[in-house]
């Protein structure tokens, strides 16, 4: 069974499971799947949906980007300096299970109610993460590479270039996936608060106007970016780490 496949089977598995739950509930709280769609097709020709997920989008990029590419940066640093790390790894260690969202109201204050305390805090969830799975991924390489990479001639930043960089590819790419969805359950929460444009917004919106149709369509179109973003980085697995598979 292929990819797209499995894709229509995980789909049609969604669907059933959905419309079961509606027959059985029969409750206004679970609309039908039909009539959610058809509500998300209303939704996006009256252009009351589109702005909500553009500045969705927007956040969780910039948020996502800034936390791939700092925390590869200082994982990637951490694993090829030991020293360093065994200074820097423990204030790592020590902030990493602090609950983040516990710093939206400082957030807030130090940087206003606008989109820079939101990105700012999906950012900050994200790079804690990132930096461990770098810098353990660096380590995991093997000696030999770095021995024979130098018996070939290659200056550091050839090294970085042509073996640390495709040998943590994968790592990076798994990394990206997993900080999709967390990255996403956080910019439902953070778009609770002192907003008016977002898909947790809508949602939120939506559920306090009792309008269910309206906001189960929010949560389809966030389990849509999601699995949009998902694919994106299965493409880029395939064809930049395919060798890792074999």
């Amino acid at each position: 069974m292929n990819r797209r496949n499995n894709t229509q089977c995980g789909l049609l598995i969604v669907l059933v499971l959905w419309y079961l739950l509606y027959l059985v509930i029969d409750s206004s709280i679970i609309p039908s799947p039909h009539e959610t769609f058809v509500n998300i097709i209303h939704l996006i020709l009256h252009d009351e949906l589109l702005k909500h997920v553009l500045y969705s989008l927007y956040r969780l990029t910039v948020a996502v980007s800034m936390a791939v590419i700092i925390g590869c940066g200082l994982g990637v640093f951490l694993g090829v300096n030991k020293k360093l790390d065994r200074i820097i790894s423990p204030v790592i260690y020590i902030l990493f299970p602090v609950p983040k969202t516990a710093f939206l109201p400082i957030f807030f204050v130090l940087f206003g109610l606008g989109d820079k305390s939101k990105i700012l805090l999906i950012f900050i969830i994200l790079v804690f993460q990132i930096i461990v799975t770098i810098r353990d991924a660096v380590k995991n390489l093997s000696n030999d590479i770095f021995l024979s990479a130098k018996s070939l001639g290659l200056n550091r930043m050839n090294i970085y270039r042509h073996v640390i960089l495709p040998g943590i590819l994968p790592s990076i790419l798994t990394s990206l996936r997993l900080n999709i969805g967390i990255g996403i359950a956080v910019l439902f929460f953070a778009e609770t608060y002192a907003t008016k444009y977002g898909i947790g917004y809508f949602i939120m919106d939506s559920w306090s106007l009792i309008e269910y149709v309206d906001m189960y369509s929010g949560i389809v179109i966030l389990s849509l970016i999601g699995y949009l973003l998902f694919k994106i980085s299965d493409f880029l697995e395939n064809n930049y780490c395919s060798w890792s598979k074999k």
